[in-house]
């Protein structure tokens, strides 16, 4: 699924004009839309929701042509079938959270009743552990359990795709660590593409599977994960790879295994260990992926789940990583965890203070590094 972007629009106030022109394709999971104030970011998202129409230009999500200024396309924004977060969560504050969600569901509805049922609410409601302030209005409510709505409101009537304009701005400090971690963990389960907009360096190292970086109205900087800090750059057989995954791989492919749906590929690391990655069969072709291929895998250190004691324990998750532990660094809410391997190279984890407790992490002890195949992104050098 990919989103296709050529779009410009004049915006005129009194005191300033403003021109956004905007170009960029994004096959990823998550593309995050950095820059700061000002810059535009919420002109496109709103291009791109249907909230905004552009003077000129083409918006397109796979083959389907969303906005085409030439040819007269404007698909209202409810028929192109995107969640919209907004970034104060834009909830009706005289309606409950039943019938908030609830205004997600079908074109029409003014007020649903305040006991309204729905097989897709009732699901929503327990998958976001709202069912116990499903009666309550959004000023009961934490700012957590606020987002929470919002996000279920947006997720309701199961969209193709999901906008986010800023969705931890509103948040104070020690809670947008936790947010972000429940927003990552749900992301994976979606596994729908999302657009997110932000001016925090911590989103997009976050979430910014590939980034794009927005500046007076224009992309200046756009990549596969381009990440926000100077000391997540490392080299590939020479190049410059720029990324805000935390554990960053290069081999050799050893094997590919052709699946139903998805190939799984074997990917032996320079130090010595393997890991495995499940790709499309379209992206496995377009990458070129085959025995010998060098590779690099990338891993975000959120989806990293650590034990102490593996030995005898079998899971389902394909890639598992011995090694000792060298750094623990407990934060306000997460603890990030390095692992030297044996052969070279390190793993990171970020898990709950709570968890890092249980363990009882320190330097020189032993652990494990467990993650999915599907966690794992590969790439080759262009």
């Amino acid at each position: 699924m990919s989103f296709h972007v050529d779009i410009r629009k004049t915006v005129r106030s009194a005191e300033r004009q403003f021109r956004l022109s905007v170009r960029f394709d994004t096959r990823a999971r998550r593309t995050v839309i950095y820059g700061p104030s000002g810059a535009g970011k919420s002109l496109t998202l709103q291009a791109l929701a249907g909230l905004l129409t552009p003077d000129a230009g083409r918006i397109a999500f796979d083959d389907d042509v969303l906005f085409d200024a030439a040819a007269g396309v404007d698909v209202p924004a409810r028929a192109r079938r995107f969640g919209y977060l907004f970034q104060d969560y834009a909830l009706f504050p005289h309606l409950n959270v039943r019938q908030n969600i609830a205004f997600g569901l079908r074109a029409g509805w003014r007020n649903p009743p305040r006991n309204v049922a729905d097989e897709q609410l009732e699901s929503s409601l327990r998958a976001f552990e709202l069912r116990e302030v499903a009666a309550q209005r959004p000023s009961e409510l934490s700012g957590g359990q606020r987002q929470r709505v919002a996000l279920a409101r947006a997720l309701v009537h199961s969209p193709r795709a999901l906008l986010l304009d800023e969705p931890f701005s509103a948040l104070d400090p020690a809670l947008r660590e936790r947010m972000r971690l429940e927003l990552d963990e749900l992301l994976e389960r979606i596994d729908i593409p999302v657009i997110m907009i932000t001016h925090d360096p911590d989103d997009l190292r976050w979430f910014g599977e590939t980034a794009l970086h927005l500046r007076d109205g224009a992309i200046v900087e756009a990549g596969a994960g381009s990440g926000a800090h100077p000391d997540s750059q490392p080299d590939f057989d020479g190049g410059v790879m720029k990324t805000s995954a935390r554990n960053q791989f290069t081999g050799t492919v050893h094997g590919v295994r052709a699946g139903a749906i998805n190939d799984e590929i074997d990917l032996a690391l320079d130090g010595g260990q393997h890991i495995v990655a499940t790709v499309t069969r379209e992206s496995r072709d377009e990458l070129g992926l085959a025995p010998g291929t060098r590779a690099f895998a990338l891993v975000k250190a959120s989806s990293v789940i650590l034990m102490t004691d593996a030995a005898d324990v079998r899971l389902s998750a394909r890639n598992q990583l011995a090694g000792t532990v060298s750094k623990v660094v407990r934060g306000a809410v997460n603890t990030e965890v390095t692992l030297d391997l044996p052969g070279g190279g390190s793993v990171a984890a970020i898990i709950t203070n709570d968890s890092a407790t249980a363990l009882a992490l320190s330097p020189g002890g032993a652990a494990t590094a467990v993650f999915k195949a599907s966690s794992v992104v590969v790439g080759v050098a262009a």
